[in-house]
Formats: structure tokens, C-alpha cells, sequence
């Protein structure tokens, strides 16, 4: 397929196209989606590095697999992949993600019923409550009472760094604990379109 200028052609004749190995077809697809799925990753992750890899590996994977793809519909098909591979990293253990972003996705795409959130603050206050009894008082304190490091070692009697210590373990034990929880809640949010 010969193209002139590209900035018109049909998402359809784009995946032909590609299908039919079109170098400038692909450039296209990459031109107008690569920087969107690294921000769908990114807002997910946090991670530059990760997410580079990732936009990456999907465009090589479209590459090399083009001939051999079913696709319908261009924009669905890569942010569905671009899903899938964030679901990957986060599975592997590559990248953990922190309690605050997934709330923060939590509260903005399930502002109309809340369960999501729920089921959220459910979770985590289970992990809470699991936690050692001084490891639990310093985290309390330090989230949901909003107290500095000093604040809290001055009203526990203890040191600042072992205030930082028990906050460590809090949230790696919390982060553990929620695992599988916080990868239903990523892999069920519309958080790619």
C-alpha cells in the first residue's frame, strides 16, 4: 500500500496496512498512540523506566505478530494490551504500587456507587488491624491522624527512626497484604480510555 500523507487515513486501512508489513502504517500507529499508553501505564505505575518498556514491548509485539492478529478495533486492541502488560508487571512483583495511587484511581473512576471504594477502605482496614500493636498505633497515627515522624515519636516516647522503621514494615506488610486485592481493583477499573 502507497500512502502520501497519512494524517487521514481510516483506523481500518491503518491495521491493513500494518497487516501487510507498511513501515509508514506502523510509524502512524506509534506516532498517535505510543505517548497515550505510557501516560495509561504511567498513571498506573509510576514508573518511567517500566513503562518505557512496556509501550516498547507492545509495539514490537504488533510488529512481529502483525500478519497473525484479529483487529477490530485499533484504539480498543492496544489499550486492552497496554492492560494486560501493566497487569504483567504488577503480577511479577517488578513494581509496587502504592496504596495512594490505587485509592486515588479507586475514588476517581467509582464516584457513582463507591464499591470499589469500600471494598478498598474494607481491605485495608483489615490489614490494619492485622498489623503489630506498636506498628499499627505508629502507622494510625501517621495516616489517619496526619502527625509528622517528630509528633509521633514525642507521643510514643520512642525515636524518630523507629518511627520510620515501624512505618516501613506497615506498609510492606500492608502492600503484601492487599496484593491480590489491589490487582482485581486495577485490572477491573476502565483506566485506559
Amino acid at each position: 500500500m502507497q500512502w502520501g500523507n497519512l494524517s487521514g487515513i481510516a483506523e481500518g486501512d491503518l491495521i491493513r496496512g500494518l497487516q501487510e508489513g507498511d513501515v509508514l502504517c506502523f510509524e502512524k500507529i506509534y506516532g498517535k498512540y505510543s505517548s497515550r499508553l505510557y501516560s495509561a501505564a504511567y498513571n498506573i505505575l509510576r514508573d518511567k523506566q517500566v513503562c518505557e518498556d512496556i509501550v516498547q514491548e507492545l509495539f514490537i509485539d504488533l510488529w512481529t505478530k502483525r500478519e497473525k492478529l484479529d483487529i477490530q478495533n485499533l484504539s480498543s486492541y492496544l489499550y486492552i494490551s497496554v492492560r494486560n502488560k501493566v497487569l504483567m508487571v504488577i503480577r511479577s512483583g517488578k513494581v509496587v504500587l502504592e496504596l495512594e495511587v490505587v485509592e486515588m484511581l479507586v475514588s476517581e473512576y467509582d464516584a457513582d456507587n463507591g464499591v470499589l471504594q469500600k471494598e478498598l477502605q474494607a481491605n485495608l482496614e483489615k490489614g490494619i488491624s492485622e498489623l503489630p500493636e506498636k506498628c499499627r498505633e505508629v502507622f494510625v497515627l501517621s495516616r489517619k491522624e496526619q502527625l509528622s515522624h517528630k509528633e509521633i515519636a514525642s507521643l510514643l516516647n520512642i525515636s524518630v527512626k523507629t518511627v520510620e522503621n515501624q512505618l516501613t514494615i506497615a506498609l510492606r506488610r500492608l502492600r503484601a497484604s492487599m496484593a491480590d486485592f489491589l490487582l482485581l481493583v486495577v485490572s477491573l477499573l476502565p483506566l485506559f480510555m
